[in-house]
């Protein structure tokens, strides 16, 4: 019988060399890829959060400015880390006040809305020209109020009643009056933003920040801010008074950096003179 021969079958070692290689190439290749896959997809993910953080605080900042009393916004702390302003609660026409000369009272008549005050609320300003009367409040222009004897019809006056007698600085050409509430501040602290409420009037530590106490409340509003770490160190805050040709202002610079990531938010609100 023939014999029949037997073939081995398998791989030489030039072949199975060059298999590696080629794998090898494939592997580097799709490693690659997936990095580069993975990597836009966080910088995605870090560009959204940083978005949806700046947009947050901003939008909040605008609604609360838009509603501050008129020539109260201010920057206050070291290179104007914080934008203080006075909440306004409610705004009535008064029907008059006591200005020098007349005699001082401890009551004004005003016309007010039907709506309720807050409990906050416990401040009064007519005609407030600068910033530096607003916060000083024995000058005049800001006076605190003992009750609210609140008619709920706008057909009858309510009395606004004061501990003692005061006396207004002067009277508004609209006879308009603010129920007001303590101020508020936004801060930049380092890679933070901070919204401060309930220190009152005239209580700043020494470096001009708000003092923090039992009452006050300190809530952490954004993260990541940039304006304070990196070289093109520029102010957050920024004011400039009313004129004859238009409202306040008040300018914001935010900074927003995570992972290489930047978004720059420069913001512009206007006060309007009247709420």
């Amino acid at each position: 019988m023939p014999q029949l021969r037997r073939y081995q079958q398998g791989f030489t070692l030039v072949e199975l060399v060059t298999v590696i290689v080629i794998l090898g190439v494939l592997a580097t290749s799709i490693t690659s890829f997936l990095r580069f896959g993975t990597k836009s997809s966080t910088d995605a993910a870090d560009r959204e959060a940083l978005i949806s953080t700046a947009r947050f605080v901003v939008e909040r900042l605008n609604r609360e400015v838009r509603h501050a009393l008129p020539n109260s916004i201010r920057t206050i702390g070291d290179n104007n880390q914080c934008l203080e302003f006075v909440p306004i609660d409610k705004s009535a026409i008064y029907l008059d006040i006591p200005v020098a000369p007349e005699a001082p009272s401890n009551s004004v008549k005003v016309v007010m809305l039907e709506d309720l005050l807050k409990a906050t609320t416990k401040y009064v300003s007519v005609y407030a020209l600068n910033s530096n009367d607003i916060y000083a409040t024995s000058s005049g222009v800001i006076e605190t109020f003992a009750s609210v004897n609140n008619s709920r019809d706008k057909q009858v006056p309510s009395t606004i009643n004061f501990a003692s007698n005061i006396l207004f600085n002067t009277e508004s050409p609209t006879s308009r009056l603010y129920f007001i509430e303590p101020p508020v501040s936004y801060c930049v602290e380092s890679k933070s933003i901070f919204r401060y409420q309930g220190y009152g009037f005239g209580n700043y530590v020494s470096s001009g920040l708000p003092s923090v106490s039992a009452t006050t409340s300190r809530v952490l509003m954004a993260e990541d801010i940039a304006n304070y770490s990196t070289s093109d160190n520029v102010a957050p805050f920024r004011t400039f008074p009313a004129t004859l040709q238009r409202n306040g202002l008040a300018l914001t610079r935010f900074k927003f950096a995570r992972n290489l990531e930047e978004v720059v938010f420069n913001n512009e609100i206007q006060v309007p003179n009247v709420p």
